[in-house]
């Protein structure tokens, strides 16, 4: 069957991992010895099945989206999500991969003491190259399994986290987060559905509107109790099972799947709760405080789907531009698209940086090797990395789109899919807005920004290497005058605030910046990155020699697939 590009299923492309050199040295500056030893197998493995298992089959599940079936044919209410096989085959290979599973193994916690989540959030990036909507319910189940364990009872805990976790796909429960309703959107705190009390469970009432994968197993959703008062404060936090114990339907009805732009392999629709049976979780005060740990966790995942679908972007791009002939040339020689290939590279390894440093400081928190100010410093990542990268998923996709030009407008290329894919990132987990403003109210009551800051200072400090000290001295610059204008964005000044994501996009290039430094002093062979990022941010000024080496280096990782 040909799909994507004239590619056929039995048709092999190039190892996503092993031709990705930046990103494995990347896991070999992070990762310890054994874990990296463990997980680099893993690895090459996944860049296969991302290439030549998921890549086709996710051509085909966008081609054919899930469809909804409310009655069999004795006019019975089913409410049964029908998939296209090539979806399911991408599901129980991902989830009996262990893309969930990893960080709940007993094995593993024994072997490692600790498996962090660069390894778990590493392999999520290379398969979301490939998929990025089978990303979406591995991100449910594993943000619904991290709640339990940290927040429900024994009981409801040991009941559901088993399934929750399992390698074996057909005992899997995969998990969802039924968050959104018509007249709530960003303002949950406006949500209606009700909880009303029976006995040892509760009874959920009202309508979901935008809920991803719908037919998911277990549902956390917010409802608001009897009698709780209004906002986010009054809302509780309920485990709601697709099936009860005794095999019938939940008392909930799914209207219809929604007709998405993008990530249509997986099913989003419309919910309404009629008595659907319930479970709290924790104190049913808290609720949106335990929400809040997945929504967390799924920013994260956000922001690594973005930084894998703009390494596609940089991959699909730099294969072509190097193929490609016009006007008796290569394309990839001539200078305004080297200037476009340079682009893509650095703002991709620019915001790998920054999503790695996320990941890490969530390392470091959950792990407890870490102090407050790694909690801290997450706080304010998280609602950075997940908005800024993916703005940046929408501007590569449609850059490499350009560069392979009427073809890359075609359905058969996957630049189309890339695009569509990516237009949901800035959307999911909270909007660039709320974001802006959830990065300014943990500046504001956690002083965040001071750990962040102080951590770009550390290490612009430790700067030795004889090649990188020019670059210092703007990276400096930039970071005093941040300083002076973060002071009235916040103190709430209007016309700071109106310019609130410029402040805080210069505040991620800043710490962009000083990481790349960084990796350039760890790894010479960065050195090139980090010029051109800093020269076209700090100083306005384009270094079209470090854009050729930049260039030429991915060129010929591109050309080989080297596993070391």
């Amino acid at each position: 069957m040909e799909i994507e590009g004239g590619m056929t299923m039995d048709e092999r492309r190039k190892n996503f991992f092993t031709v990705d050199r930046r990103f494995r040295a990347r896991l070999g500056r992070l990762l310890p010895a054994d874990v990296l030893a463990w997980a680099k197998p893993r690895f090459v493995e996944m860049g296969d099945l991302a290439a030549n298992f998921f890549d086709p089959r996710a051509a085909l599940a966008d081609r054919f989206s899930p469809t909804l079936r409310t009655h069999d044919r004795h006019g019975n209410r089913i409410d049964r999500v029908e998939y296209h096989p090539a979806y399911l085959e991408m599901a129980r290979r991902a989830y009996e991969f262990g893309l969930v599973s990893m960080r709940y193994d007993s094995e593993l916690a024994r072997r490692f003491g600790y498996l962090p989540y660069v390894v778990i959030f590493g392999l999520g990036y290379v398969l979301s190259q490939a998929e990025a909507g089978l990303y979406c319910p591995i991100c449910m189940t594993d943000g619904a399994a991290r709640v339990l364990v940290k927040f429900a009872d024994p009981a409801l805990r040991d009941k559901w986290l088993p399934r929750l976790t399992s390698r074996d796909f057909d005992a899997l429960a995969q998990g969802a987060m039924f968050l959104t309703e018509k007249q709530g959107g960003s303002d949950v705190g406006a949500n209606t559905t009700k909880a009303v009390a029976d006995g040892d469970r509760w009874r959920l009432y009202g309508d979901k509107w935008f809920c991803s994968n719908v037919d998911a197993d277990v549902i956390l959703a917010l409802a608001r109790p009897e009698g709780a008062p209004p906002g986010t404060r009054g809302l509780g936090l309920f485990l709601v099972p697709r099936t009860l114990d005794d095999g019938r339907r939940n008392a909930y009805c799914i209207h219809r799947l929604k007709d998405k732009l993008g990530v249509r392999s997986m099913a989003t629709g419309e919910v309404t709760f009629e008595g659907a049976e319930a479970y709290v979780i924790g104190d049913v005060g808290r609720g949106f405080t335990y929400m809040t740990e997945m929504i967390n966790l799924s920013r994260l995942y956000n922001a690594v789907a973005s930084i894998g679908s703009m390494r596609r972007s940089v991959y699909e791009a730099v294969a072509h531009a190097k193929e490609r002939e016009a006007f008796g040339r290569r394309i990839i020689e001539f200078p305004l698209l080297r200037r476009v290939l340079a682009d893509l590279i650095a703002e991709h390894e620019a915001a790998m940086a920054l999503v790695f440093e996320t990941i890490r400081q969530l390392d470091l928190v959950d792990s407890g090797a870490g102090s407050e100010d790694a909690a801290v410093q997450h706080r304010l990542l998280l609602p950075l990395s997940k908005y800024y990268t993916a703005r940046l998923a929408v501007w590569a996709a449609s850059q490499a789109m350009e560069i392979l030009g009427g073809n890359g407008y075609i359905e058969e290329f996957v630049t189309p899919r890339l695009l569509r894919d990516a237009q949901v990132l800035p959307i999911w987990e909270g909007t660039t807005n709320i974001l802006v403003l959830d990065a300014r109210r943990a500046m504001i009551k956690e002083e965040a920004h001071l750990g962040l800051i102080e951590a770009t200072r550390r290490r612009l400090e430790a700067l030795h290497h004889s090649d990188l000290q020019d670059l210092r001295g703007p990276v400096e610059a930039h970071l005093t005058k941040l300083l002076d204008d973060l002071i009235p964005f916040l103190d709430g000044q209007t016309e700071a605030l109106f310019a609130g994501q410029a402040i805080t996009d210069r505040l991620i290039r800043v710490t962009q910046a000083s990481l790349l430094l960084d990796e350039a002093q760890q790894n010479p062979d960065e050195i090139p990155v980090a010029r051109y990022f800093v020269q076209k941010h700090m100083t306005g000024m384009l270094d079209s020699k470090a854009a050729d080496s930049i260039i030429r280096a991915e060129s010929e990782s591109l050309d080989g697939e080297v596993g070391d």
